[in-house]
């Protein structure tokens, strides 16, 4: 994902400079553009790169795990911020990203969405591939309210309905940690042997410019050895990893891919 949304921003005409966190990024993935590789702790190091790039916008992309403050070794520029993201990392998610956020901002940096960079990423509603299956349209409602409700308390993204139920919900385990909780379901004969829906939506308090939620081939292969027949996600609010690669997944393995109506903003 960080490679196309860094293509897309060049596009748009954009300079991009790609920060990339040691152990977290392929660098190797980018062409064309100046590549950072940034360890944990060398906020101050960043800030200096970025400035005497001339970097006034930023993009948060791709996904990364919370550090072991272990193997964190803050540079002189990070003393500062310690006390403060100490702070935030004993919140959610949400608030974590959010807090970074201010941060950048404070340096000068408005942050934007991949979404408006790389707006022709974005699943669009309706079936990107051959029709859902009988009984898909029940288990796209069912997982989307149980995906937003988790949502709200800032737990995950997704859930997955078999058989017109939810049978698990995305946590801080990501959803490939999600498919494997229902593949092992099945397996265990928990849960019908195959069947179901993932679907993948926004939380309802999210900054639209923060992890947004992501569709690729990967999902696609996952949902597969889970034994689903398909995934959703809202349209517009999600990435769709490479549109031709990720509608070409799908159809391989088989399994349908719609973009359903985001909820109206109350």
């Amino acid at each position: 994902m960080p490679p196309l949304v860094t293509a897309a921003a060049a596009r748009c005409g954009y300079s991009p400079v790609v920060f990339a966190i040691d152990g977290e990024a392929e660098t190797a993935s980018f062409t064309g553009v100046a590549v950072h590789v940034i360890r944990w702790g060398e906020i101050g190091r960043f800030f200096r790169l970025a400035h005497a790039a001339g970097c006034r916008h930023a993009v948060f992309i791709g996904a990364v795990r919370r550090p072991d403050f272990k193997a964190i070794r803050p540079d002189l520029g990070t003393l500062k911020f310690i006390p403060r993201i100490l702070q935030l990392m004993r919140g959610g998610d949400d608030r974590l990203l959010a807090g970074v956020a201010e941060i950048f901002q404070e340096q000068g940096m408005s942050l934007i969405g991949p979404l408006e960079v790389a707006p022709e990423l974005a699943l669009p509603e309706g079936s990107l591939t051959p029709t859902e299956s009988a009984g898909a349209a029940v288990n796209i409602e069912v997982a989307a309210e149980a995906a937003r409700r988790i949502g709200k308390l800032d737990v995950g993204q997704a859930a997955v309905a078999v058989g017109g139920r939810v049978v698990a919900v995305e946590d801080a385990g990501g959803t490939d940690a999600l498919l494997d909780r229902v593949a092992t379901l099945r397996k265990e004969g928990q849960i019908p042997a195959s069947g179901g829906v993932l679907v993948k939506c926004m939380k309802p308090q999210q900054d639209v410019r923060l992890d947004v939620p992501s569709i690729g081939s990967l999902t696609a292969e996952n949902a597969r050895r889970a034994g689903l027949d398909g995934v959703a996600g809202e349209a517009g609010r999600t990435l769709l990893a490479g549109r031709d690669a990720t509608i070409a997944a799908f159809r391989r393995t088989g399994l349908f891919l719609c973009g359903i109506k985001p909820p109206e903003p109350s």
